[in-house]
This record gives C-alpha cells, sequence and structure tokens, in this order.
C-alpha cells in the first residue's frame, strides 16, 4: 500500500481525474450548514491545536502507564506521517480544487488530515484495544472516523477525491508497518535478553 501511494504520487496528474471532478461537483451542489459545521470540526482536529490535543490524549496514558513501546511506535507514528506526506505532496505537486471553503497551504496530494485520522485511529486500535471478538468492532469504527475525515476534506473543496484515499491508505499503511517493526523489535530484543 505504502508503494502504491508512493508511485501514485509520483505519477498523479496535476488536474483532478473526472471521478474527482464528478465528487467535487457533488459535494459543492450538497452544501449545506450542519454537514459544513461537521466539515470544519474535523478540518479543527485534524490541524494545530486540536492535532495536538488529540495526540496528548493517546499520549498521556501510555506515558502514565510506562508503555514504552506503544508510546515509541505512536510517535513514530505521530511524527512520521507529517514528514511523510509532505514529501509526497512535493513530489506531486497537484494543485488544489479551486475555491475551497477553506485555505491550507501546499500541495494537494495526498491528504495530510486524511493520512493523520487514518494513522492516529489505527494506532488508537493496536494500542488501546486487545485482540478478540470485540476488535472487528473497534477496526470497523476507525474506518468509519478515516472516512469521515476523508469526507470533510473532499466537502470543504479543499482536496481532490483521490487525494483523500490516498492520505486514507498512506496513514493507514504506515501505521501498521511502524507497529509491525515496533512489535518485531521488541520481540527480538526479547530473544537476545532470553539467550544471553
Amino acid at each position: 500500500m505504502l508503494a502504491l501511494v508512493l508511485v501514485a504520487a509520483l505519477v498523479v496528474p496535476d488536474g483532478p481525474l473526472s471521478v474527482d471532478t464528478r465528487w467535487s461537483d457533488w459535494m459543492r451542489d450538497g452544501l449545506a450548514s450542519a454537514p459544513e459545521q461537521a466539515a470544519r470540526v474535523l478540518d479543527w482536529a485534524g490541524r494545530g491545536l486540536g492535532r495536538a490535543l488529540t495526540v496528548v490524549l493517546v499520549a498521556l496514558p501510555l506515558l502514565l502507564r510506562r508503555r514504552w513501546l506503544g508510546l515509541g511506535a505512536f510517535a513514530a507514528v505521530e511524527l512520521l506521517t507529517p514528514l511523510t506526506t509532505e514529501l509526497l505532496k512535493t513530489l506531486g505537486g497537484r494543485p488544489r480544487p479551486p475555491d475551497g471553503l477553506a485555505h491550507p497551504l501546499g500541495p494537494s496530494f495526498p491528504s495530510g488530515h486524511a493520512a493523520y485520522a487514518a494513522a492516529t485511529l489505527v494506532a488508537l486500535v493496536l494500542l488501546y484495544t486487545r485482540p478478540g471478538p470485540r476488535r472487528p468492532l473497534w477496526w470497523a469504527l476507525a474506518a468509519l472516523g478515516a472516512a469521515a475525515m476523508a469526507w470533510s476534506r473532499t466537502y470543504l473543496q479543499v482536496h481532490w477525491g483521490s487525494d483523500a484515499v490516498a492520505g486514507t491508505a498512506w496513514g493507514w499503511a504506515l501505521a501498521l508497518a511502524v507497529f509491525a517493526a515496533a512489535q518485531l523489535a521488541a520481540a527480538r530484543a526479547g530473544r537476545a535478553r532470553g539467550a544471553g
């Protein structure tokens, strides 16, 4: 998945795909007060103070419980997600849709908000749920939250649909990769301690 989004960043056209245009028109035609307010709340949650508060609320219990592996993996996800999405934006250089309801800076592909939401929601599931019969429900809620953030970016006309989909896929895959690497490193360290 990470490789697919990376390749897409290199070949994404400057203009929107036809499906992007149709989706954007549909979003523009459906503008209403309540959905716009919901989209603006998600916009706030994905940047600046909103984002910082979310990160602190996720990280603080890990710190207090001294869950160092989880905290380290979460910190890596939260640092790598914006860094890598900015790199992909630079590679792609795709312009944003015209006449957005918000005015973020920089290129459009992929959506940094969507990547952040997906990565953070994956981290929440991995950090705060246990494997078992209820975990699929948590994964479904994480997917719904990531989809809501992706929708909000297109509703506010600050991203094309393909930007939001790519950002979601990037964040989801990046978080899974980081947590898998952390688990592998912890298992190797445990084996090394056991052998020594």
